[in-house]
């Protein structure tokens, strides 16, 4: 990144954002002001963690997650396009169901793994939407520069949620002003979750810590080029940077359970936006096979209200769940291993297809199904 381009194409106010600057600052940048609202009812309001769960699995990550259906199950041109693969997402109900009697722990382990690839990889596609809308990146002289810029920025988001967490798998102590952050573990829903014994090695927590700041460096290299060379992409950089900080400084806080809620209520909001807008493109170009979504994703509140309806029928089904196992006596009649296994029995089997359909969705294979942004 030593050469500065011969001359950087020209480019207007309306080719920086996915919608416009209210739409991107409000709903997908900002909104990360969003991630202290679980702390706000768990400090402030004094509410447990199964209650900040519930509060916002209902209110926010249980919409957001029922509107990849409208993209999928919903979608008649998906169905047709991908047989197979509609069908598989039906495995996911089958597998967590069997884990939730098996081993729940394992379960959860998986989930929370799971869920933090999603989260990366949704923030990774944004980024990317952002590059592929800049008209700069079409330029045959700046190819170079636009993979440089894209492995640096993967490489930055998929490293910024794993090294306070690492530390805290392996044991290895982490201190900062005073404070070892690894000494609780990794905990979240009263249990630890698993991690293989062979990785258990001081140096890991370190390693992990050096390749997160090795492209956060490579990352601020990369942005002060950029400004110098008339590159800057400011909306991509704040998404990237906001995105990143928080990643890395999740894991550090004491109450994980509340923590990764913060994360998720920014992450689902952020995603609900993204949903909307495309669905509305893609009725614009006629890509939508079904009335009802192209309807209902008139409007935010529409598409909303949908989603939390679906919610609430989850909902029905946990309660149902919840007081299966209650009656039965289960878990020795601990109240708070049955409501996890009701929770995630139901709760899961609807998120992880989520997780499933979203690694393609968020790969943009198919301009019928995830258009591009223009």
């Amino acid at each position: 990144m030593t050469t500065l381009p011969v001359a950087a194409p020209r480019i207007s106010s309306k080719d920086m954002w996915l919608v416009s600057p209210f739409y991107d600052l409000a709903f997908i940048i900002f909104s990360s002001v969003l991630l202290i609202v679980p702390h706000l009812f768990s400090q402030l309001g004094g509410f447990s963690n199964v209650v900040v769960d519930l509060v916002v699995t209902a209110f926010i990550g249980g919409p957001h997650l029922f509107a990849t259906y409208t993209m999928t199950f919903m979608e008649p041109h998906f169905r047709e396009r991908y047989r197979r693969y509609t069908w598989g997402a039906l495995l996911m109900p089958v597998i967590v169901v069997s884990l939730a009697i098996i081993n729940l722990t394992l379960l959860v382990t998986i989930f929370f793994f799971w869920a933090s690839v999603h989260v990366i990889h949704q923030a990774a596609y944004i980024a990317d939407s952002y590059r592929f809308k800049d008209p700069r990146g079409h330029t045959p002289n700046l190819a170079r520069w636009q993979l440089v810029s894209r492995v640096i920025d993967y490489g930055l988001l998929m490293t910024s949620l794993y090294p306070i967490a690492t530390f805290k798998f392996t044991g290895a102590p982490l201190v900062i002003f005073g404070h070892n952050l690894s000494s609780h573990g990794f905990e979240t829903g009263g249990r630890a979750l698993l991690f293989p014994e062979f990785l258990k090695f001081e140096w890991l927590g370190p390693l992990a810590a050096a390749g997160f700041f090795f492209f956060l460096i490579a990352f601020i290299v990369k942005t002060v080029w950029e400004w110098r060379a008339g590159l800057l992409h400011i909306p991509k950089t704040l998404h990237m940077s906001l995105a990143a900080m928080l990643f890395f400084v999740t894991p550090a806080l004491p109450n994980l359970d509340v923590a990764f809620q913060g994360l998720n209520t920014w992450h689902s909001f952020q995603y609900l936006a993204v949903v909307l807008y495309l669905n509305q493109v893609r009725s614009e170009r006629g890509l939508i096979g079904s009335q009802y979504v192209a309807r209902v994703s008139s409007s935010g509140r529409r598409l909303y209200w949908m989603c939390f309806l679906f919610t609430l029928g989850a909902a029905v089904a946990y309660l149902l769940v919840l007081g299966a196992n209650v009656a039965l006596g289960t878990f020795g009649g601990n109240f708070s291993e049955q409501h996890y296994f009701a929770f995630y029995s139901v709760v899961l089997s609807a998120l992880l297809i989520h997780y499933y359909f979203d690694h393609f969705l968020f790969l943009q294979v198919d301009d019928v199904i995830t258009p591009r942004w223009s």
